[in-house]
């Protein structure tokens, strides 16, 4: 249950969706003028550029879906595991996604589309982080699920049911990280250009190291590392 998440899980969620929001308001305020922080939306345009017989669109595009699947992939080798557990190796995952997202700025800067594919992998890889937790659906790169399990939950609750207040506020939190990171990606780029992606890239490598650090001082305490089944 939601009422189980520890606070780094809160902490973290928040961070990595206002992550979200600024690789992907970037990613779409630049050259390419694409989304990279999740796949319907590539997959539909992929689809009427079939429909249309633009294959050279087809191929870019699926090299976005691509490359986001392989990030997904990696996060699966690095984590060894789809339940959120203190002390998988989740801080070489985020630090790793720094790399990616550097690379992808350096990429922009050259007017490469390659610099998409990366970004796409990054996000990819963030996203397959954290995914199951008893039940509960948690993603930091798209809101199409937070959207419908809150919409859900308040329909329930219009109808007389339960409102879970801390699963209530956990969406919430989320939806505004990824507004709030889409906001202030805009508006850094506007004035940043492409050195906007530092942002991302030294919250995301801070994060990481910050994890690892915390995980190997509980070690060296001996304390018990908190598991979520």
């Amino acid at each position: 249950m939601i009422r189980r998440l520890p606070a780094w899980v809160w902490f973290g969620g928040v961070l990595l969706t206002f992550t979200a929001g600024l690789i992907n308001s970037m990613a779409l305020l630049s050259f390419a003028n694409q989304a990279v922080t999740h796949v319907t939306g590539s997959i539909t345009l992929a689809s009427a550029a079939i429909a249309q017989q633009n294959w050279d669109d087809v191929r870019h595009l699926s090299l976005v879906v691509i490359s986001f699947f392989l990030g997904a992939i990696v996060s699966g080798l690095i984590t060894r595991g789809s339940k959120l557990r203190m002390g998988r190796r989740y801080g070489v995952a985020m630090m790793l996604e720094s790399l990616l997202l550097l690379l992808a700025m350096t990429l922009f800067m050259h007017n490469s589309f390659w610099g998409q594919m990366v970004a796409s992998m990054a996000c990819g890889l963030q996203n397959a982080m954290v995914t199951t937790f008893s039940g509960a659906i948690i993603r930091t790169t798209h809101l199409t699920g937070l959207v419908t399990d809150l919409g859900a939950k308040i329909g329930h609750w219009l109808r007389g049911g339960m409102m879970d207040n801390r699963q209530l506020l956990l969406h919430i939190l989320f939806i505004t990280g990824f507004i709030s990171g889409g906001a202030a990606g805009a508006w850094l780029f506007i004035r940043l250009g492409y050195k906007t992606w530092l942002i991302p890239a030294l919250i995301t490598g801070v994060s990481g190291l910050g994890y690892m650090m915390y995980a190997l001082w509980l070690r060296k305490e001996n304390r018990s590392i908190e598991i979520l089944l």
